[in-house]
């Protein structure tokens, strides 16, 4: 039995029993030069564990489990030699090919001599005092009417002496996460159902009506500055044609409303065992007024922005549902506009990628119109985005002319728009295969490297590049716009390869000496202590940041700034406050910046294909438009659960910055619901979720909750404030 009574299905799981000297139930298999045997020299529980080395080999038996459940795989295993990786594989052998995968999860291993400690704050885990790792593999889900799971344990090295020991090996059925209703229906009418479901679930096409009425009219709590959501869903008993809604302008207000379509994008594949296949609530598009046919669901998504500087209050008006032209009823809608402001400039850097090639093949139209389009909508969600112009580099000899008319023209934009953010300077781009430096690379022709060690640039490259980095910043300063420049020049290198260790130095150091104030930026899944002296922004993927928190924190110490990208948060099959909360992540771990890349970046191709739920959709957050009568960006549910993240992240950051004034001027009692209301805004998020699979939950599911939490955040402000 695993903890608190729940029953591990396992059979034989800690190798106890035993059928000729042979653990009963397991069977070892060797891929490469590995062995397998039962072994009593070291055991977690009982007196027996599975022993393996070798290459690569693993331990696989049968596991009883049924259909349609979430289930939990771990195992305490030890480790020594290596350095080894430790694989928990689950499948279903009797479904189709593309369900048979339910679990893969691999880890570095943890030697027995390492052990747990503290860093920052955080936990780093270790083994224990007598040499045992705990594994989390995640959860998995089983599919519908499934015989056994087969479960395999693999041990993978490069040193023929690697050797694990495993034991206490748990699979248990995870109980149902109870989610409250929130669905409300806000009036019915002859022929049809108008109803409320909160902004941060699914409407999806099977959703049952809901059961409860709502309480009061459409409520909305915002701050000044802030955009705010909600959905209202029409599911007629018969067709209707030409649904649309109408309101009023707001009193005595600036307030704006706006309402789209949602529609639905076809998802024939998931990336983790809580996707949903099949038609997804995703894309919102202008197609208004629509039809519905009877007995569908049809969701409507309002964004609603209360201005800075809009006096606070309560502040009402009221929905009128149209079908062709004539009214079928009312809603009424009521704004609350709290006493204080978000920050116009995010207090944390977030980019999103934009791939203005692909833009470019999939508008019709001006091109410069269409792009500003793009900027304001990633400007506005409170994210950056590269300008969508390059600089000009022509070398003939020894001159080097450049051209950065456009460049400036559309960071200029930018800034006059949207205000000062951070941005990447055009420098040179180093594409390398393995993640590792080429010798030979080149920048114009030239080579860029004098020696096999990459520690020496050739003179030639370094006078040439320098002169056009010259030209470039100098542009810059001349039009106020040199503030905050990064420099991104290579992408997740193989920082265990000395030779890329020197290129990258060797290129960071000649840039610094260009300008000091350039950033020098790498994504990378740890930072080189080698090259924290000249790389100041690292950023690093979540999924391997507990096991270098020793490295984060050196690199803090020495003044760097600590970003993250997690590629796999944005999909859209996933449940929506997946996505909310990765801002609340952001502020529980203290980082100073995000990269969500999932903008327009993955419209490989054919750029239709983020509309097809194809293989190529890599969660990206906005969408092509479909035809010429469509102009973009369209903009999705995901993208706007995302600016409330990263305004939510501004509730956090204002009431952490009163209840630190407060605390130093000794008003502890005036700060501590300000501490408390942040406490209890970071427990609902516990840790970076998995990207690859993505096979966890480590957040809330409960939208009331997230309600609740910004709610007291708000009303702590307001009260610091006074």
């Amino acid at each position: 039995m695993a903890e608190d009574g729940i029953a591990n299905v396992v059979p034989n799981f800690s190798a106890e029993q035993t059928d000729a000297d042979l653990p009963a139930g397991w069977g070892f298999y060797s891929w490469k030069e590995s062995q397998g045997v039962l072994d009593n020299e070291f055991s977690f529980d009982g007196s027996k564990s599975l022993k393996l080395s070798g290459l690569n080999g693993g331990w696989g038996a049968k596991v009883p489990v049924e259909g349609k459940k979430v289930y939990q795989l771990s195992f305490k295993y030890r480790s020594v030699g290596g350095p080894s990786t430790i694989i928990a594989y689950v499948r279903d052998l009797e479904s189709e090919k593309s369900k048979r995968v339910l679990l893969y999860h691999t880890k570095p291993a943890v030697p027995a001599s390492a052990k747990s400690r503290f860093v920052n704050g955080s936990y780093l885990e270790g083994a224990d005092e007598n040499g045992w790792v705990h594994f989390d593999s995640g959860s998995f889900v089983t599919n519908e009417g499934m015989g056994p799971a087969s479960l395999l344990i693999k041990l993978q090295s490069k040193d023929p002496n690697a050797t694990a020991w495993l034991d206490a090996i748990e699979i248990t059925a995870l109980p149902k996460r109870e989610v409250p209703d929130t669905a409300r229906i806000l009036t019915q009418i002859k022929g049809a159902t108008i109803w409320q479901e909160d902004e941060n679930r699914k409407i999806f096409p099977d959703s049952k009506l809901p059961g409860k009425e709502a309480n009061g009219p459409v409520r909305v709590d915002l701050a000044q500055g802030e955009y705010g959501s909600f959905q209202i869903a029409v599911t007629p008993d018969e067709a209707l044609h030409q649904i649309g809604w109408t309101w009023a302008d707001f009193p005595e207000a600036d307030i704006t409303l706006a309402c789209r379509k949602v529609e639905m994008v076809p998802m024939n594949q998931v990336h983790g065992p809580f996707g949903t296949l099949g038609l997804n609530p995703d894309p919102l598009t202008e197609k208004l007024p629509c039809d519905i046919a009877g007995e569908t669901h049809q969701a409507f998504w309002f964004t609603v922005h209360a201005p800075i500087g809009q006096e606070p209050g309560i502040y009402q008006n009221t929905l009128v549902l149209d079908s062709e032209g004539e009214e079928m009823c009312s809603v009424p809608m009521e704004i609350r506009v709290r006493d204080f402001a978000l920050p116009q400039k995010p207090s944390i850097d977030v980019h999103s990628g934009f791939r203005a090639s692909l833009v470019r093949l999939a508008e019709s139209g001006d091109i410069d119109t269409a792009i500003r389009r793009y900027y304001r909508s990633y400007f506005e969600h409170r994210t950056r985005c590269a300008p969508a112009v390059s600089v000009g580099v022509r070398v003939s000899g020894e001159k080097v002319e450049v051209d950065a008319e456009k460049f400036i023209e559309h960071l200029t934009f930018m800034n006059e728009s949207f205000g000062r953010r951070p941005y990447f300077l055009p420098s040179l781009w180093i594409g390398h295969e393995g993640h590792r430096m080429p010798a030979d690379e080149k920048w114009k022709g030239q080579r860029i490297f004098a020696n096999a060690e990459l520690t020496e640039l050739e003179p030639r490259f370094e006078t040439l590049f320098t002169d056009y980095m010259n030209q470039l910043v100098s542009a810059m300063k001349a039009a106020d716009l040199f503030h905050e420049p990064i420099v991104r020049f290579i992408d997740e290198p193989d920082l265990d390869d000395a030779t890329t260790i020197n290129g990258i130095h060797s290129i960071a150091t000649l840039l610094k000496g260009i300008d000091p104030a350039i950033t020098v930026s790498l994504t990378a899944t740890r930072p080189q202590p080698e090259l924290t002296d000249v790389i100041k922004l690292w950023t690093l993927h979540t999924d391997a940041w507990d096991r270098n928190l020793p490295l984060i924190a050196v690199a803090r110490e020495k003044g760097c700034q600590i970003s993250v990208y997690n590629n796999g948060v944005n999909y859209p099959e996933n449940n929506p406050i997946r996505i909310r909360l990765w801002p609340w992540l952001l502020k529980k771990y203290d980082v100073d910046g995000s990269n969500s890349w999932w903008g327009t970046v993955c419209w490989r191709g054919d750029v239709e294909k983020p509309w097809t739920g194809g293989k190529t959709n890599s969660g990206v957050l906005l969408y092509p438009p479909r035809d010429e009568s469509e102009h973009g960006p369209i903009e999705t549910v995901r993208w706007e659960l995302f600016r409330q993240g990263l305004q939510d992240y501004e509730y956090i950051h204002l009431a952490e910055q009163l209840v630190e004034e407060l605390e130093a001027k000794g008003k502890v009692e005036l700060a501590r619901a300000g501490r408390e209301a942040v406490q209890q805004a970071l427990s609902l998020v516990e840790r970076w979720p998995r990207v690859r699979p993505a096979n966890d939950r480590p957040y809330t599911l409960d939208v009331t909750k997230l309600a609740a939490a910004r709610a007291a955040l708000a009303d702590a402000i307001e009260a610091m404030q006074q």
